[in-house]
């Protein structure tokens, strides 16, 4: 089944896991996904209450173990959980519903930026603790095929949003200018590090990912199509051209949809720019950094961890066209033909990972996993020193370079 919806309007990759060595692959092995899950987190299908949402009653405190974060539509794909509980706040645009005893919960949030207001809300909501809860932030996105693979899933250690900057278009780009037609605003030159990042970039747990990646690394994918098996041989790079698998690599958000080569290199420029070269792209998104946003403001006043915050993405599409294809056809008439394999294999992780959290809450998870490099944003402000960025000139004329 091939579903277009607004929500996954990107691309697809993931399923085996790419080393430092972009094109490296390390081979797999076939574990089922009842051998990572109990009998009691599984069952037929998830469910949510029907009955109408209500606020946290008086003297109750719900502290969950683990938070999703996704929109409804991919929600339509999660199976094993009864979210009985269902509770609301003011403002609260959908009702935030949990299992019968508060562990597992899951919030349907809208797209883009404005995911950001509904995290907000959540975090203020009255008898809720959400100090030592994981979350875990899901969807769907294009892949870079350099990376990832179509049906597959990514674990992101650097967050981006691709989107304060200018741009030159067609017959507009600068003769000077090598196919690069995004910079950030304000920036002095191309490869000059920008002087107005803020909350363009955030860091995340890599202890967090490394526990869970070789959790789940070799858990059994879903294959995609056998007409997407066909495409997929017709992109020059080892990681496309592969079944479904896990990846680790980092996602970048807009609220412009793009598509193609040229765009996806710079995509991949920008990435590396600002993450001081630490960060591989690979996941497109318009979700992923409002939702980062939130959960980051709500660390900055001691309501969640960000330590404990991830992002399992699902691979619907590729960012770009195969040989032989124009980037008008790839994106129009494939589409987003891995959105379910990739979501089955995005929930069969996560829901894997969860199952990890709650087995091991008291020996590893309640007193958090360490993080062996920084978390947080450009500024250091949860603490700790970036390894990323540096400070930027901004270029005469801007507003920072007036």
């Amino acid at each position: 089944m091939v579903s277009f919806c607004k929500s996954i309007l990107r691309v697809l990759v993931v399923g085996a896991v790419v080393s430092a060595a972009p094109q490296t692959i390390t081979a797999k092995t076939t574990v089922t996904t009842t051998q990572c899950l109990s009998a009691s987190t599984i069952s037929a299908s998830t469910s949510t209450s029907t009955v109408t949402p209500t606020p946290i009653p008086t003297g109750t405190i719900v502290a969950p173990k683990v938070v999703f974060i996704a929109n409804t539509f991919e929600y339509s794909y999660l199976r094993g959980y009864n979210f009985s509980n269902a509770y609301t706040a003011p403002m609260l645009d959908s009702a935030f519903n949990c299992t019968s005893n508060n562990e597992i919960c899951m919030l349907a949030v809208g797209q883009e930026l404005v995911s950001a207001m509904q995290l907000t809300v959540l975090e203020m909501m009255p008898r809720l603790n959400l100090t030592e809860t994981y979350f875990i932030i899901t969807g769907t996105g294009g892949a870079n095929p350099k990376v990832a693979a179509a049906g597959g899933v990514s674990m992101a250690r650097f967050t981006v949003q691709w989107e304060w900057g200018s741009m030159f278009l067609g017959d507009d780009l600068p003769a000077n200018f090598s196919g690069q037609y995004f910079y950030a605003y304000a920036q002095l030159a191309p490869d000059s590090y920008p002087a107005t990042v803020g909350t363009e970039v955030y860091e995340l747990n890599q202890g967090l990912i490394d526990r869970w990646y070789n959790l789940t690394h070799d858990l059994e994918f879903e294959e995609v199509s056998s007409s997407l098996q066909e495409i997929r041989k017709n992109y020059p790079y080892a990681p496309a051209q592969h079944p479904p698998f896990l990846a680790k690599c980092d996602v970048v958000s807009a609220q412009v949809y793009w598509h193609g080569d040229v765009a996806g290199e710079n995509v991949e420029y920008y990435t590396s720019l600002v993450t001081s070269g630490l960060g591989s792209y690979c996941n497109t998104n318009e979700d992923d950094q409002g939702r980062v946003l939130g959960l980051f403001h709500g660390a900055e006043h001691g309501l969640v961890d960000f330590s404990r915050v991830a992002i399992i993405k699902a691979f619907s599409n590729f960012d770009r066209p195969p040989t032989g294809m124009t980037a008008y056809q790839s994106r129009y008439f494939v589409g987003e033909g891995a959105t379910e394999p990739g979501l089955n294999n995005a929930w069969m992780v996560i829901k894997a990972v969860a199952h990890d959290v709650l087995e091991n809450w008291d020996e590893i998870y309640s007193k958090g996993v360490k993080a062996p490099n920084y978390v947080g944003d450009i500024g250091g402000s949860l603490g700790g020193t970036p390894d990323f960025g540096k400070v930027g000139t901004a270029a005469a004329g801007s507003v920072q370079g007036a």
